[in-house]
């Protein structure tokens, strides 16, 4: 091969190496171009629905009493103007007994499914029922039925407040007192929200047995059962009074299945009429003036007429519907029915019925 024929092969070579490098550059530098869009649409929005939530039910302490009165506002907009984060319950109390009941409507409004992780009471978590005490006012506060909010679902949870003032009725009595509550949800990982706590019992319960039970600040309670865990719901006590079939028994008021209000009850003229006995006297004007309510009820046409008794230690009526119906300055209350059957809440807070 001459000289010149290596040359141009040289050449040629030279040539395929710069056409190659170019179609490899001009792979590298070509453009990969991935268009698209992307947003997300979602909403926020738990909350009490005031509209569903302005309501409260209220009863008076004693027959003829003035009926309590209570309030409920809401602050701080979720997502519109009738869901609010903060509900405020206000309670206006006359007389010892006076009580109110709020129900609090909790929904879901939003485009997400929450779970509800507790609830502030006074800016204070609690994940289960609780009782606040302001002043004389005491307030229970229940879990909600569901702690677990899909989109659109509702919920609802009660509190209840009582006042527990025992001094005497007087013209001057009044409390009044206010609590907040609010809601801590988060977006539902699919496991749901708290669950809360379930052992025990706050409400009323109602019973016609020998078994003696205190009230749980009373002296009898060092000596005698205070709380209700040992016993037997049907057998023990019964949450619904039609279920005893008697004209008398014994109420109690349970907190945290403790007792903390006993009474006396006697039903006449489609209705209840509780004395309150255990504390030491301080219910007797109150439980004066249910007495006197049942001597003008029986003394009304086509009625036995009692015969009763009203001065600074006794209060007490016979006849009419029942052999005798009794309250004293010490803080005794109690009824004799037929065949010398009876109930009775002692001074010292016991209660128990026998014959």
């Amino acid at each position: 091969m001459t000289k010149y024929q290596k040359k141009n092969l040289l050449i040629g070579g030279l040539l395929a190496i710069v056409v190659l490098m170019g179609i490899a550059y001009a792979a590298f530098a070509s453009n990969l171009t991935i268009t698209g869009t992307g947003s997300v649409s979602s909403n926020w929005c738990i909350g009490f629905d005031s509209s569903k939530t302005n309501d409260y039910q209220a009863t008076a302490g004693i027959t003829g009493g003035t009926v309590p009165t209570g309030s409920m506002s809401f602050s701080g907009d979720s997502c519109s103007t009738s869901f609010k984060t903060t509900a405020s319950l206000n309670a206006s109390f006359k007389q010892p007994g006076d009580k109110i009941e709020y129900t609090l409507t909790i929904g879901n409004k939003g485009t997400l499914a929450a779970a509800i992780e507790s609830i502030n009471v006074d800016n204070q978590s609690v994940t289960s029922d609780t009782t606040i005490t302001k002043g004389n006012i005491k307030y229970i506060i229940e879990m909600p039925e569901s702690t677990s909010l899909a989109v659109n679902a509702t919920t609802t949870m009660k509190v209840t407040a009582m006042f527990q003032n025992d001094t005497e009725v007087t013209s001057s009595t009044n409390e009044q007192q206010t609590i907040s509550v609010s809601i801590n949800a988060v977006q539902d990982d699919g496991n749901g929200g708290f669950t809360p706590t379930e052992n025990t019992f706050t409400g009323t319960i109602y019973r016609w047995n020998t078994t003696y039970l205190a009230n749980k600040d009373s002296s009898a309670a060092s000596s005698n059962p205070y709380t209700i865990t040992n016993l037997t719901e049907g057998t023990d006590y019964v949450k619904n009074p039609n279920t005893l079939n008697k004209t008398y028994y014994l109420k109690h008021d349970i907190v945290n299945d403790e007792i903390i209000n006993s009474y006396m009850c006697i039903v006449y003229n489609n209705a209840e009429h509780c004395l309150k006995g255990g504390d030491n006297g301080a219910s007797f004007a109150t439980n004066t003036q249910i007495i006197k309510d049942y001597q003008t009820f029986y003394s009304l046409p086509d009625n036995a007429t009692p015969s009763c008794t009203f001065n600074s230690l006794n209060s007490y009526c016979h006849g009419g519907g029942f052999n005798y119906v009794h309250a004293d300055s010490y803080g005794d209350a109690y009824v004799y029915g037929s065949s010398s059957e009876y109930c009775i809440v002692n001074y010292d807070g016991n209660s128990y019925c026998d014959q």
